[in-house]
């Protein structure tokens, strides 16, 4: 059985799940090269089809992600918007609306950010469409698309995608599991607790649209000159610089507003709106003590919320989803909860996985209640999803290298790469299957020696330009965890924990660790998950007799992750970058 899976929003993508085993997924970002773009994903689902060796026709079935969709909203194209644009959409549009009583229709007042351009045509250019039929009209634009009838077009309820994605992602099917899904909004509802049984039958047991948790961080990173539902990552990141002893004031305004009872979510103020409610609130306060506000008031409420229903129902074995799983200084403190014995965040658990979790949702329905094939196995077993190369692209690429400023080596080891790492050399990586998701899982990856303490200022004016403040990231050998990790005992394989560090942990991948509280956000690496990365590091371990790289994505700022080897030599040529390191070639600057 052949299932098409698409998701259309902030960093569109799709997928292909053949017989409960995804073999195929990306985002419509690689092929555009626009940062998060969120147009309906045709490039990608091409792709995904030629990958499978499929025509449309011999799809058993189509998946669109979420029942419900917001026909004005789309049509603005959000994943371009600027700040400018989101305070220009507080003032004009959800100010008048929410604070002064005034009916405002939002087409109106954003016209001027409409894209009509976006495919196909014939949609975007028939005036007529309104909110009213958009939902409906998903199903359409994907049937034209493909030339196939529109009854194998279905869509997929929101939350059950997220909880469905992780649970067939997760090492712990055949089991009874916890299933948490939390994020800002998803056909009507922000959060859900439900239950996988020993059979992956599952059971939603919770749900509210009162959590407003997501979205409250979404518009804090706005109030402090941040890109919504793209820089919450920066405030995460901010928040360890904040100081408990500053940050009491700020954390009682978040305190005023929601707290948990029992499995529930209720109010003691309610916010006007979220964003001029806590403008007003926090009105001379630190930015860094906002943040540090903020990240502690979300921890708190998870923590009590997925407490509490641990406890309600009996169950220790846990999966988180949705927006929030991205916080993983959040997921670390979860993991370490008492009374949570087994717990797994899947990678990119964001609505870009919706991607993913859209079909294999479909797949279940579709094959009703035939067994699901190899359940013991995940049906996503690695984020490896996205394209190779061969030889012949890999060859057609270098044509654009300047062999006067580059070396081209064509017969190199692990040992060489490992030598120019410790000669302080950021390499970038690009080899083998492009990772789904927003983390760089190392095969589209910019890779350096974590123990030197100047690589940071290096990756940064090379290419990065992070924010002063952001930490990056360690990929380690699975064999090193227990000596470098502090904290919860689980599974990381994508980046999706926020673990404490050891004195030797810290002391051997300082630069990938967070300066101000000596957390790691770790990939830890098994040798079955990417047999060429492990060598790499074992061979880096072996020269230096520590166990980890600081792995951070391959791109420019702003732009999305490299995916060819084009792209690859591209970001080379217009950055510093020191090498480039690609199946058969070792390119390095001269």
């Amino acid at each position: 059985m052949n299932i098409l899976s698409v998701y259309w929003g902030i960093c569109s993508g799709a997928a292909i799940v053949r017989d409960g085993k995804v073999i195929a997924a990306t985002h419509e970002e690689r092929f555009s090269r626009q940062k998060n773009d969120d147009a309906y994903p045709c490039k990608t689902i091409e792709w995904c089809l030629k990958e499978a060796g499929l025509t449309a026709e011999d799809l058993d079935g189509v998946a669109v992600a979420s029942h419900r969709q917001d026909y004005f909203h789309q049509l603005t194209r959000p994943g371009r918007w600027s700040v400018a644009n989101y305070i220009e959409e507080q003032h004009n549009y959800w100010k008048p609306l929410l604070l002064e009583g005034r009916a405002v229709a939002y087409e109106d007042v954003m016209r001027h950010l409409a894209d009509r351009t976006q495919y196909p045509d014939w949609y975007w250019n028939d005036k007529s469409k309104t909110n009213d039929t958009f939902p409906t009209d998903r199903k359409s634009i994907a049937a034209r698309h493909l030339g196939i009838s529109e009854d194998k077009v279905v869509t997929v309820e929101h939350h059950r995608a997220h909880a469905h994605y992780a649970y067939h992602a997760s090492p712990f099917r055949e089991q009874k599991v916890l299933a948490f899904t939390i994020d800002a909004s998803g056909d009507g509802l922000n959060a859900t607790i439900g239950v996988f049984d020993e059979r992956g039958k599952y059971e939603r047991l919770f749900a509210t649209n009162q959590c407003f948790i997501a979205r409250y961080y979404r518009y804090i990173t706005l109030l402090l000159g941040m890109k919504p539902n793209e820089h919450e990552y920066k405030l995460m990141g901010l928040a360890p610089y904040g100081k408990e002893k500053h940050g009491q004031q700020a954390l009682e305004v978040f305190r005023q507003t929601l707290y948990v009872d029992g499995l529930d979510f209720k109010w003691n103020v309610k916010p006007s709106d979220s964003y001029f409610w806590f403008r007003d609130k926090l009105e001379g306060q630190r930015f860094d003590n906002i943040a540090w506000a903020l990240q502690t008031w979300v921890e708190e409420m998870l923590v009590k919320w997925v407490g509490n229903a641990v406890s309600h129902f009996g169950i220790d074995t846990v999966l988180v989803s949705g927006g929030v799983a991205m916080n993983i200084k959040a997921m670390g403190r979860l993991a370490s909860l008492p009374g949570v014995n087994r717990f797994f965040v899947p990678g990119s658990a964001a609505d870009e996985s919706q991607a993913i979790g859209s079909g294999l949702c479909l797949y279940e329905d579709l094959r009703k209640e035939q067994a699901w094939p190899a359940a013991s196995r995940p049906a996503v077993d690695s984020l490896y999803l996205g394209p190779a190369y061969d030889e012949e692209e890999e060859l057609a690429a270098l044509a654009a290298i300047d062999t006067d400023k580059y070396e081209i080596l064509d017969r190199f080891s692990d040992e060489d790469v490992v030598e120019r790492l410790l000669a302080g050399d950021v390499i970038g990586r690009c080899c083998g299957k492009m990772e789904f998701g927003q983390r760089s899982l190392g095969n589209r990856s910019l890779l350096a020696d974590p123990a030197n303490p100047y690589i940071k200022e290096k990756i940064n004016a090379m290419i990065k330009s992070r924010d002063f403040w952001m930490p990056f990231a360690p990929i380690m050998l699975d064999t090193y965890q227990q000596r470098y990790l502090a904290g919860p005992d689980v599974d990381s394989p994508y980046m999706t924990i926020g673990f404490g560090t050891t004195p030797e942990g810290y002391d051997s991948m300082r630069a990938a660790c967070h300066p101000a509280d000596r957390t790691a956000r770790a990939q830890i690496l098994t040798e079955a998950m990417n047999p060429a990365m492990y060598r790499l590091l074992t061979a880096f371990s072996l020269k230096t007799g520590r166990g980890a790289l600081l792995n951070t994505s391959f791109n420019i700022h702003g732009e999305p992750i490299v995916s060819s080897p084009a792209d690859a030599i591209d970001v080379l040529t217009r950055s510093a970058l020191d090498g480039l390191l690609m199946e058969r070639n070792l390119i390095l600057r001269k």
